[in-house]
């Protein structure tokens, strides 16, 4: 996969027909939001480690399906959602970085590049003692 055939994806819509309780927990709703496209296997792993390492004071539990977001929410928190959806930009910002970054080192190019470079640092570095 060239740095090309990586798609950016963004938050495109909230789809606010779509509004289900949620069994497990009577106070909470579970709503949707749908992305550009339907993001790669990559992307996806970097959108699900990110949303679980950045920091954010609310995070609500998350599943990524095709080119939607299932959120579940607790109605009682509607005045954090516009904070919330920032930091989902973040997390989806990261995942296209991280993402590109991942395509790009898997380039015959890049990782000669990387070679290259390493190999120049070890012939600068003066070994104690010599």
């Amino acid at each position: 996969m060239s740095d090309e055939q990586v798609s950016e994806i963004f938050l495109k819509e909230i789809d606010t027909d779509h509004l289900e309780n949620v069994e497990e927990n009577r106070e909470a709703v579970e709503f949707r939001v749908r992305l550009s496209g339907t993001p790669t296997d990559v992307w996806r792993h970097e959108f699900e480690q990110s949303y679980l390492h950045m920091q954010h004071t609310l995070k609500p539990p998350v599943r990524l399906e095709g080119d939607l977001l299932h959120i579940i929410f607790l109605p009682r928190y509607v005045g954090e959602l516009s904070g919330f959806f920032d930091f989902l930009a973040r997390v989806t910002r990261v995942s296209n970085e991280e993402a590109h970054m991942t395509a790009d080192l898997h380039t015959s190019n890049a990782q000669e590049r990387q070679k290259a470079e390493f190999r120049e640092a070890l012939r600068s570095i003066s070994l104690p003692g010599s």
